[in-house]
């Protein structure tokens, strides 16, 4: 099911010689993280940006969950949406359980319920409870940007939407908050529309990545299959398809991971947790009799790798 639509939509500015975002239809998954990516001036902050109306499409229509967003009112539709963004945007004069609260407040929440989905959610991005009244200035980059993550998250919203929300943070912080994110959706399965110009981050995390050329769509597809079958060496330049260990080591076991069969005995199997990415699971597979490769969540089995699974994804085909 489609979580988003987009149906022939474009957008050009005033005075401007070419569009924006030019005749774009695709749809967003429910419950994936789908990443545009792509070089700045490319469209993605664009595309996404009128998904909450903040820019108009010139043409084409959006559904959300089926409805034209058009007939939405924008109030309505934007404390609906999550959304998150580069420079955090907290309040400073708000404490962080006020900067957490604005949206169920401005929805009439009830102050006990308001409070308790605070404490929720501070523990879910794993802050202590008595950074409740501490403020925006008090907090560090990487804090800051996990206390607008949970803002975003606070009236449960299945939509949220990232415009490079970790782009001005150091890389070590970087990438734990994304390491943070898979976290997450693992557990709450949000539709996610990410924007990012950073290869490496949009194959990490992505389940989808969508990339973008001056406005137009060059191809949508999984990290594997976007690295292994690019469309256009637009695409293979910007994705360095041709290094195969850097391809290893971004993209998760989840993007090539099969049920598990009842017919292979996992006890004495190798195991990785949900998160691991490829290069160490090829590592894993290079010891003897470790062809079988068994992932994990919460130390339970939830799916299996084999070196053919591998290859047939593309990563390691020629």
């Amino acid at each position: 099911m489609s979580a988003i639509q987009f149906v022939n939509v474009s957008k050009q500015y005033p005075g401007t010689p070419a569009p924006a975002v030019d005749n774009i239809t695709l749809e967003i998954p429910e419950g994936s993280i789908v990443v545009l990516l792509g070089p700045s001036g490319c469209g993605k902050t664009t595309l996404l940006k009128m998904v909450n109306r903040l820019h108009e499409p010139t043409a084409g229509k959006i559904l959300l969950n089926g409805v034209d967003i058009q007939s939405i009112p924008v109030n309505q539709l934007r404390r609906n949406i999550g959304y998150v963004i580069q420079q955090v945007g907290l309040f400073p004069h708000l404490t962080i359980a006020k900067n957490i609260a604005v949206v169920p407040e401005l929805l009439g929440w009830e102050r006990q319920r308001i409070n308790q989905r605070v404490d929720e959610l501070l523990d879910l991005i794993h802050l202590p409870l008595d950074y409740r009244n501490r403020y925006p200035a008090q907090l560090s980059g990487g804090q800051q940007q996990r206390v607008g993550l949970a803002r975003a998250l606070a009236a449960d919203p299945q939509v949220m939407l990232m415009d490079e929300p970790f782009g001005a943070i150091d890389a070590i912080t970087r990438s734990s908050l994304q390491d943070q994110l898979l976290e997450l959706q693992r557990r709450l399965k949000k539709t996610i529309l990410f924007v990012t110009h950073d290869v490496e981050e949009a194959l990490k995390i992505a389940d989808e990545i969508i990339v973008l050329e001056k406005g137009r769509l060059v191809q949508k597809d999984t990290p594997c299959n976007l690295l292994a079958n690019p469309a256009s060496d637009f695409v293979r330049q910007l994705l360095n398809s041709d290094d195969r260990i850097r391809q290893l080591s971004l993209v998760r076991v989840e993007t090539v991971m099969q049920p598990l069969d009842p017919t292979i005995q996992s006890n004495q199997l190798p195991r990785v947790p949900l998160g691991t990415d490829l290069k160490q699971v090829l590592s894993i597979m290079l010891a003897p009799k470790a062809d079988v490769v068994v992932v994990t969540h919460d130390e339970k089995p939830v799916g299996l790798i084999t070196f053919e699974e591998l290859r047939k994804v593309g990563c390691l085909s020629n």
